[in-house]
């Protein structure tokens, strides 16, 4: 991601649907000018589409927070 390249070919992302690898893509968007915003990614369709709490899974949710604090260590990490 430093160098703003980055894949989604990885198997964990076999199941993520197109708006949320859209949101994904829009989030790590390298330049800052183009990168979407906080308040338009809370506006995002995919965001919209799970924004209700009933709609949470649980278990998806934890495995994403894992990945995110996964991946916040490994991009901090490197040199």
């Amino acid at each position: 991601m430093l160098s703003g390249k980055y894949t989604i070919d990885e198997p964990e992302w076999a199941d993520v649907s197109s708006e949320a690898k859209d949101l994904v893509a829009k989030l790590l968007t390298f330049n800052p000018e183009e990168r979407i915003s906080a308040f338009d990614a809370l506006k995002h369709p995919w965001i919209d589409k799970f924004a209700e709490a009933g709609k949470v899974d649980t278990k998806v949710a934890a495995r994403t927070l894992q990945n995110l604090q996964n991946f916040r260590v490994s991009a901090f990490s490197i040199k």
